[in-house]
Parts: C-alpha cells; sequence; structure tokens
C-alpha cells in the first residue's frame, strides 16, 4: 500500500435537499475506512455547467487523506452517491443530480486511464471547483506542471457562498 496523501474530492448537488444530501455524504466520506477528513469548503451556489436546464448547484470540497489507490477512492465514493441517490450512467449528460463527487487532485499524482482521470480534466477553467478545492489545499498545484492552482484565472472569478 501506498503512503497516505492528500485528496480533494468535489461535491455538487442540485436535487431534493442539496446541503443536508452533501453533509449526509461529507459524513459517510468520514466513516469509510481508509479515509480521514481533514477539512472541507465552505459551500457555494453555482449554476449548472451546460446540460439541459436545471435548478443551481450547491458546491463544495472535501480534503481527505488516505494510502488506498485512486481506483479504489472512486469505487468508494460511487458507491456513496449510490446510496444517496445518483444514478450511473446519467440519464441525461450534465443533467441534475442528487449528488456528484468527483476527485479533484491528488496530491503528487497525475492518473489518465479510462474512467479516471486526475486532475480532473475540467478543473482549471472551473470557479465552482477550483475555489472549493483552494479553500481545503491552499498549496495545490499540478502535480506534473508544478504550477500552483491559485495562480490561474478561474481561481478568481465572482462565486457566490451559500
Amino acid at each position: 500500500m501506498q503512503q497516505a496523501r492528500r485528496i480533494a474530492l468535489a461535491l455538487g448537488s442540485n436535487l431534493g435537499d442539496r446541503a443536508a444530501t452533501i453533509e449526509r455524504a461529507i459524513a459517510e466520506l468520514g466513516a469509510t475506512p481508509g479515509f480521514v477528513v481533514v477539512d472541507c469548503s465552505p459551500l457555494y451556489v453555482t449554476p449548472p455547467a451546460g446540460g439541459p436546464p436545471q435548478g443551481d448547484y450547491l458546491n463544495g470540497a472535501v480534503l481527505v487523506s488516505t494510502a488506498l489507490p485512486a481506483r479504489d477512492v472512486l469505487a468508494r465514493t460511487q458507491a456513496i452517491e449510490r446510496a444517496l441517490g445518483r444514478v450511473r450512467p446519467d440519464p441525461v449528460r450534465w443533467g441534475p443530480r442528487t449528488i456528484d463527487i468527483d476527485i479533484l487532485w491528488i496530491e503528487g499524482e497525475c492518473i489518465d486511464e479510462p474512467g479516471l482521470e486526475v486532475p480532473h480534466p475540467r478543473l482549471e477553467g472551473r470557479v465552482f471547483a477550483l475555489r472549493p478545492l483552494l479553500d481545503v489545499a491552499p498549496d495545490a498545484a499540478h502535480p506534473r506542471t508544478g504550477k500552483r492552482y491559485d495562480e490561474l484565472p478561474a481561481a478568481h472569478l465572482p462565486i457566490t457562498r451559500a
């Protein structure tokens, strides 16, 4: 097993009691064997990024520490999504969802495999993912290039706290 490292997970919801669903997801992450929840960002209200007309999202991030391989982290986050009512594959691409948990960043790791790309492929242009990431890991940088995420233009775009 590898050494524990920091992993930032994005959480988003735009169906049902969004805040309660995100709180339950955080509690489930904290109860997951091998995960330690280190920090949680504030929640932000953001419009959907693409997809059909739908309600605004609540978005945030959780920083966990784990020695689990990235594939195991993905499997565990998807199990939590299912337990909270997420259906995969999504009936509508970028459609509304009860919960979305994405691996945004893994300290020191780049992964490009079918079904798993880390850092998240659209992280650098999405304030709703970048700002929460920087709330929990202000020193986060791209593992390959070393470019700090707080230097990206999207990190300074306006965003509304919930």
